[in-house]
């Protein structure tokens, strides 16, 4: 029998979930909460085997409270289940400890068998999520394996711009016009085949910084 716990807000939304959980013969849902706050009550003396999380809370983020139970459930499995499939809802609750991310526009009939698969040791995620999880580390990977392609006057404005200073305060650092300072962007830009900053600001986590 593999033992759950349900966070969920939405009473209704809870509701439903039970009673699609109830016809299933290996699943026994243990407790549930709406809320942090009685998460803490009902959900960590059940112990389950996986908890299914929301992760908007009235009293706090599903990624805080992920955090926060793992701590005091360390064998139990964290399943997110939520209506926001945004890069970084899905990046924050990856780092906090959730083993599968289902959003709920495409969880259908299939919530049993994803809980199936973590019991298993697998790491559910429908079909949307998966894709952004995909195109996210391929944003990261792609700058960082061409990185030996920009001069070490290109690596070092990559890493000042990671810091979050102007093309301006980048230009009176090196002693270079602004005008320089662009065409030296525009060059890194080509070469590592990005289009915007925030896709440059990857970069600087696959590399090594300067002494």
């Amino acid at each position: 029998m593999i033992n759950v716990g349900i966070v969920e807000d939405h009473q209704n939304e809870l509701d439903g979930l039970l009673h699609d959980l109830e016809q299933e013969s290996d699943i026994s849902v243990v407790a549930t909460a709406t809320s942090a706050a009685l998460a803490r009550v009902n959900i960590v003396p059940a112990k389950p085997d996986i908890v299914i999380m929301d992760l908007v809370l009235p009293d706090s983020t599903g990624a805080a409270l992920i955090v926060e139970l793992r701590l005091m459930l360390p064998e139990t499995s964290f399943l997110v289940l939520s209506a926001y499939e945004d890069y970084e809802r899905i990046y924050g609750a990856i780092l906090a400890g959730a083993v599968g991310y289902l959003g709920k526009a495409y969880v259908g009939g299939h919530l049993a068998q994803a809980i199936r698969e973590v019991h298993a040791g697998g790491s559910p995620m429908s079909s949307p999520i998966a894709r952004k999880v995909l195109q996210a580390f391929q944003l990261a990977v792609k700058p960082a394996m061409q990185i030996g392609a920009l001069s070490e006057r290109e690596q070092e404005i990559v890493h000042i711009l990671a810091t979050g200073r102007s093309y301006q305060d980048i230009a009176s650092t090196l002693f270079i016009s602004i005008e320089t300072v662009r065409t030296h962007i525009r060059n890194i830009y080509r070469k590592l085949q990005i289009n915007s900053r925030a896709e440059l600001n990857t970069v600087d986590l696959f590399t090594p910084k300067k002494p």
